[in-house]
């Protein structure tokens, strides 16, 4: 049996498991449907929203055969978020993570971290060669929706999506010849502000549009306790700016075509927060700074439809991106009372990336809806590292005095990823749909320049790879789709995994590896979607097996670290695994004959991380989160007013790490937070629209994991927008 694919008994027992659970899930929203008074019309819902994300084709949220969730405009407008990544906060199974640098915010999936998430912007993939994953650097106020996915994706999106896929679209022009939108946006917790203003329009064939916004954060304002006693969080501040640019041109006889250039600039600088448990021991000081990083982007993009009976779609795209970031680790050790060490250690790098896909949808039979399509992306990264370690001995060590030593470095590599894939959608039979997919990889990656002399004359490194994918819907059941999907993920190592040696922490030095393999995951989930009389579900249960994760060890236990290296340096291995299952739900109930609807969104999670010598189960991923609360709509004087008042909550989390010979366990307190959210908008087109969020309402100290700031005390957050 095929190692790479768990055993044909352990997945039947796990979906066994799981549909149980997804029965007791699925019927509670039931009972209270029984009562409830069928209005005889079938209100559309979040469940009727078309994406596009799930399968690269026009699918409903109800018939995808993936776990799909949509963020629309609506939603967008309702919220001053301080960045996209609050935006799908309450997606069940997606948590926000930050890694201590509050203005660079990430997003994990279903527990898996963010530098196996992709992250695209209209479709194209942004990259981010390091460790900690990609962020979301767009202005929130120029999105048209959010599309998630949830599991891995690696099929439709590409070679790092192993924990799934979040998909920005951007705005395009409004209908109108001129339109002029501003806002603004006010944060208690940050004595922070955001303004930003946008022209768009539509003349004639072509459509534009032109948005600027920039904001400002100081120190997170934090209840006084275990991490501040002054209720400031330090390091906690940051600000950006952003510009972006559309043009679209449609044309044809039919105007079925459409032609579009967008260009993006984000000047970023944040703080980075320190946890004072850290600066401990030999420890006296640790601090790190991220200065610059600015992301620009131009992109191409071309569209046409109903071409042909047979030739139903056809996309192009292309694009060229930048990110130039700056990095600064200050860290201060003093092992004994006679000496002291200070390490300074600075990252200057550019990560070029430019690539492009092109995919025809074609309907070559009644029954059969079938794409293709291939994709390139090249990612270059050169980087310059400098570490200044200044070293102070007094007597009675030997040579007392200063010493100061100087190790620049520098390395530029590359990684050519091109793919070729397909997807045929199948109605074989009545309420039946089959969704089956291929993705066949070929990544090249080439050192083109170091100084490290361990990896002069490395030779270049290919590798191939197919992965599959297979979706089943059923909508046999009236107001309910059934649904099962298999689907793999594949994650490259990153080009500094790879190619560039890291200082970090308390100074040791983690050097690249590039014999690294792929990280891969099968992943298989079951699901339910229904809605009738007030009530809207979807529920999902998974399971994801990933192996060969990529960690860090001695070279000493590795045994494969060239000449050169010490034996106390640390080299990143394929050495890790992890099994995770979960339970994932969305519902919501339109009490009759009122405005209220009582809703629920969470996730169960489980998930045990195999090391070579050990595992565990305390992964730093609550076994529990989510929000509930009760939302109000109506029209008062003309006026659409909402109200929504809510919680957010997850269970305490514990981490387990190997430290030394040794393993140690970290806590975290589980957590609730009582929240109120209301506004409305007035006039002709939604004109004016004001919203108010009353964070945090009992003033509860929480973190809700380790790679996360303390969470922001009681404030206000108060957003305006006008359209004119």
């Amino acid at each position: 049996m095929n190692h790479a694919i768990m055993g044909r008994g352990e997945a039947s027992a796990a979906l066994r498991v799981g549909a149980r659970a997804l029965a007791l899930a699925f019927s509670l929203p039931l009972a209270g449907a029984a009562c409830a008074q069928s209005s005889g019309t079938q209100q559309a819902t979040w469940l009727d929203t078309i994406t596009v994300t799930g399968t690269r084709t026009e699918t409903s949220v109800r018939n995808n055969p993936a776990s799909v969730s949509v963020v629309g405009q609506e939603q967008l407008e309702r919220q001053a978020p301080e960045s996209i990544a609050d935006l799908v906060r309450d997606v069940p199974g997606v948590e926000v993570v930050d890694a201590s640098a509050p203005g660079m915010k990430r997003l994990r999936i279903r527990g898996e971290s963010s530098h196996r998430v992709t992250i695209l912007v209209d479709g194209q993939e942004i990259t981010d060669h390091s460790d900690y994953g990609t962020p979301i650097l767009v202005d929130p106020a120029n999105v048209e929706r959010i599309e998630v996915i949830r599991g891995p994706a690696s099929v439709l999106y590409g070679a790092k999506a192993i924990g799934g896929v979040v998909n920005i679209i951007t705005k395009r022009g409004a209908p109108k010849p001129i339109q002029l939108e501003a806002g603004g946006s006010y944060y208690s917790g940050t004595r922070g502000w955001q303004g930003w203003a946008a022209v768009s329009g539509t003349v004639g064939d072509f459509d534009y549009r032109l948005s600027g916004s920039a904001d400002r954060h100081h120190d997170r304002q934090v209840p006084e306790g275990r991490y501040t006693r002054s209720g400031t969080l330090d390091g906690s501040s940051y600000r950006d700016s952003d510009m972006a640019l559309h043009l679209g041109y449609t044309f044809g006889q039919k105007r079925n075509h459409y032609l579009a250039l967008k260009a993006e600039q984000h000047l970023l600088a944040t703080d980075s927060w320190t946890d004072p448990d850290y600066v401990q021991g030999s420890i006296r000081d640790f601090s790190i700074d991220l200065p610059k990083r600015d992301l620009r982007k131009v992109g191409l993009y071309y569209d046409a439809k109903d071409l042909s009976p047979v030739v139903r779609k056809i996309h192009v795209d292309a694009y060229r991106q930048t990110v130039d970031r700056l990095f600064e680790n200050r860290v201060e050790v003093q092992p004994t009372s006679f000496m002291n060490v200070k390490n300074t250690a600075t990252s200057d790098d550019r990560n070029l990336n430019y690539g492009g896909t092109a995919q025809v949808d074609l309907a070559l039979h009644p029954d059969h809806y079938t794409i293709a399509g291939l994709q390139y992306l090249m990612d270059d990264l050169d980087t310059s590292k400098n570490s200044i370690t200044t070293t102070t001995t007094r007597p009675p060590m030997p040579m007392p005095g200063t010493r100061t030593t100087t190790s620049p470095t520098h390395t530029r590599a590359s990684i050519q990823t091109a793919s070729v894939f397909a997807q045929d959608e199948w109605s074989f039979a009545r309420n039946f749909k089959l969704t089956a997919g291929l993705r066949y990889y070929h990544v090249s990656s080439n050192l083109d320049d170091t100084t490290n002399a361990a990896l002069a004359g490395q030779d270049d490194s290919t590798t191939n790879r197919l992965v599959k994918s297979l979706g089943l819907t059923w909508s046999g059941l009236e107001h309910t789709t059934l649904r099962a999907l298999y689907s793999e993920g594949y994650t490259m190592p990153t080009l500094a995994q790879m190619y560039s040696d890291t200082t970090a922490g308390s100074g040791s030095l983690t050097r690249a590896n590039p014999g690294l393999k792929p990280e891969t995951s099968q992943n298989y989930e079951v699901g339910a979607r229904y809605q009738n009389a007030g009530v809207v579900l979807d529920a999902a249960v998974f399971y994801t097996r990933a192996k060969d994760y990529i960690g860090t060890t001695s070279c000493a236990a590795a045994g494969t670290c060239p000449a050169g290296y010490a034996a106390s340096d640390r080299t990143y291995v394929n050495a890790d695994r992890a099994d995770t299952h979960g339970i994932e739900l969305v519902a919501e109930y339109a009490l009759p004959g009122t405005n209220l609807t009582p809703y629920v969104t969470g996730a169960w999670t489980q998930r045990e991380l195999k090391y070579p010598t050990y595992s565990t189960k305390d992964s730093g991923v609550p076994a529990f989160s989510g929000r509930a609360g009760v939302r109000y709509d109506t029209t008062l004087y003309g006026a659409e007013v909402w109200a929504d008042l809510f919680v957010r909550a997850a269970t305490p989390v514990k981490e387990t790490t190997l430290s030394g010979s040794a393993l140690s366990t970290e806590r975290l307190p589980g957590w609730g937070t009582l929240n109120l959210a209301f506004g409305g908008t007035h006039g002709k087109d939604r004109k004016v629209q004001v919203g108010v969020q009353i964070n945090n309402l009992l003033d509860k100290e929480y973190r809700s994991a380790f790679d996360v700031l303390p969470g922001t005390g009681r404030s206000v957050e108060v957003t305006l927008r006008t359209t004119f």
